[in-house]
């Protein structure tokens, strides 16, 4: 069972355009339809239910009045961003394994959610990766057993970024989008209304060749115990202080995007701006 996760609980705050009405962004026509209209379809291709994970109730009706009835759950209150919602949207799952997809992202390709879903037949976690090492996070599929005690434990801490799942979890697979032949076109993310003229040609360089694997041989109870085996994840970061393991880990394999977030937990705050910087260099001029 395929449990399928719409990402709807942004407040569209870059969509807007000064002077005018309050526009939801979920809601505006792309290609002759509303945008969540077209990801909630897409998702539905591949998913045995879907559930719309939203940051107020308060759309229901709006969202009703295109999608017909729907399942909805309300961003859990105490983890931030788009992990608020895949925590809410897990707790009514109830499947096997689930597939989250953000809904401003209107050109994802059926072939590409196929894709990451399969991979779970033997990964825990799977998202796309750019020849840069950018990690397009908000699209993952992961294996609902593990994310859960994952999502748990990252609560617990009160973490905000869906990578946390990557870093937490023991068999990560990151699929080379550009080997595989997508369109750079399925990665656009309409926070502007700007964005849906982007018309990007190609991908940025980078040395990623092929998809990308990362197995790292713990369990909960590993974690639970804070075992020397949880060396290299977030676990190993959080509990044994050992974020430039984890750095390094990511940055052998090129994911450097994960590289940066370990930094992003060093205490040191030169460290951090680091962290920072690769973050923002990664995203410069992609898809801009």
């Amino acid at each position: 069972m395929v449990c399928g996760v719409l990402l709807c609980g942004g407040m569209s705050r870059r969509f807007q355009v000064p002077g005018e009405r309050w526009i939801d962004k979920a809601l505006y026509n792309v290609a002759g339809a509303p945008m969540i209209k077209v990801v909630f379809e897409r998702l539905s291709e591949v998913s045995d239910r879907v559930v719309v994970a939203l940051g107020s109730s308060s759309r229901v009706s709006a969202y009703r009045d295109v999608l017909g009835d729907f399942v909805y759950v309300e961003d859990d209150s105490v983890l931030q961003g788009p992990l608020a919602g895949v925590y809410s949207a897990l707790r009514v799952c109830g499947s096997d394994r689930v597939l989250v997809v953000p809904v401003d992202a209107p050109y994802v390709s059926t072939r590409l959610l196929l894709d990451l879903v399969d991979a779970t037949s033997y990964y825990d976690v799977v998202s796309p990766i750019l020849p840069n090492g950018l990690v397009e996070t908000t699209f993952t599929a992961f294996r609902g057993d593990v994310g859960s005690w994952i999502l748990e434990i990252v609560r617990s801490h009160r973490r905000s970024r869906v990578a946390d799942l990557h870093r937490g979890a023991p068999r990560v697979y990151m699929v080379n989008v550009k080997e595989r032949g997508y369109s750079p076109l399925e990665f656009i993310n309409v926070n502007r209304r700007e964005d849906l003229k982007l018309t990007p040609s190609g991908y940025p360089e980078g040395p990623i060749k092929g998809d990308v694997e990362i197995v790292r041989e713990f369990s909960r109870e590993d974690v639970e115990g804070r075992s020397s085996k949880i060396k290299g994840s977030l676990w190993g970061t959080l509990y044994l202080g050992g974020y430039l393991e984890e750095f390094k880990l990511y940055a052998s394999k090129g994911v450097y995007m994960f590289a940066a977030y370990a930094l992003l937990d060093s205490p040191s705050e030169g460290e951090r701006f680091l962290g920072d910087m690769i973050v923002e260099i990664l995203k410069r001029g992609w898809l801009a």
